[in-house]
């Protein structure tokens, strides 16, 4: 297991042990504090150990669809002591950043964005970066509306995969995920559609997230639903077959009684997520209503941002 998981609280990146999440370090993310008409909100995802990250900061306006989006490299200590925070050179353009990954030698990013302009069809692009150089090549999917790639993941020999995912509204979640794309990233770059599809034999319905563990292991998804009970929800994290979408193993299954209806919805689109799985989707960090890590089938709760933020941003 990973000895530290990095969570986003506020405008702080804070490292925690793995094993029962007590703070290891933190350091401030330098960028202005938000307002009510200008929301800062941060992700991070994680490399191919604990102790390189990639955190996502971003800043929305009146426009819904439209940020402003900053990129920050992380390194942490064999101890668990934070690095300085790197900016990326990157101009996201007013799209946002929806998934990140770092190569295994640090040397280039790979970003997922989602164009979800009001009125208009959802599509995706793929963005690879030059960490050094800040030089970039870019897949777009523009010319398959309705689709998008999700959080990429390194699969090895210069290949990342991505989620493949499909739906009829302008929200990307819940969604269908209709197989796995495979992109060699010695291209020059174009359409996500000359990629390679695996295309499942039936999309998979109804998912709130899902990511592919580095390596080419299992994808690891997480699906809510309301019920069964009045005020009650049910979330479920499972592994898929990357090859055919069908539901390998339940991870853990959490029925939670909220206080009211709204609640109940209000936690299905917020606190039902996959955050980060390594070992080949053996070890996960998830947030099925409670946050923690999945062992197996074993569940630990482990704190994460604060009892009054209810999404929580982490990875290892």
């Amino acid at each position: 297991m990973p000895a530290y998981y990095v969570v986003v609280a506020g405008l702080d990146v804070v490292v925690r042990a793995s094993a029962d999440g007590h703070v290891a370090g933190s350091v401030a993310i330098p960028v202005p504090a938000g307002t009510p008409r200008a929301v800062v909100a941060g992700e991070v995802f994680g490399g191919l150990d604990d102790r390189h990250f990639v955190v996502v900061v971003s800043r929305g306006g009146d426009l819904p669809g439209v940020s402003e989006d900053t990129l920050f490299l992380l390194t942490v200590s064999p101890d668990g002591r934070p690095g300085r925070l790197d900016r990326l050179a990157f101009d996201n353009k007013g799209v946002p950043v929806t998934g990140a990954a770092l190569s295994p030698d640090g040397a280039t990013v790979v970003l997922s964005m989602t164009n979800g302009f009001p009125g208009q069809s959802l599509y995706g692009s793929v963005v690879l970066i030059n960490v050094l150089t800040g030089a970039t090549r870019t897949w777009t999917g523009q010319e398959a509306p309705g689709y998008w790639p999700g959080i990429p993941s390194w699969a090895g020999d210069g290949t990342v995969t991505v989620p493949w995912w499909h739906s009829v509204s302008a929200s990307t979640m819940p969604a269908d995920l209709t197989g796995v794309r495979e992109l060699n990233l010695a291209s020059p770059g174009g359409s996500l559609l000359a990629a390679p599809l695996v295309t499942y034999p039936a999309p998979v319905t109804g998912l709130q997230s899902a990511m592919i563990a580095p390596g080419g292991g299992y994808v690891v998804a997480s699906t809510c639903r309301s019920g069964p009970g009045r005020h009650t929800g049910t979330a479920k994290i499972i592994e898929l077959s990357p090859a055919t979408g069908r539901v390998v193993e339940v991870l853990r299954t959490q029925t939670t009684r909220f206080g009211n209806n709204a609640d109940v919805e209000d936690a299905i689109f917020s606190t039902c997520r996959v955050l980060s799985a390594v070992d080949g989707g053996g070890l996960v960090l998830a947030q099925a209503f409670g946050f923690g890590r999945i062992d197996g089938r074993a569940f630990t709760s482990l704190p994460g941002t604060s009892p009054h933020v209810l999404p929580v941003s982490a990875a290892w």
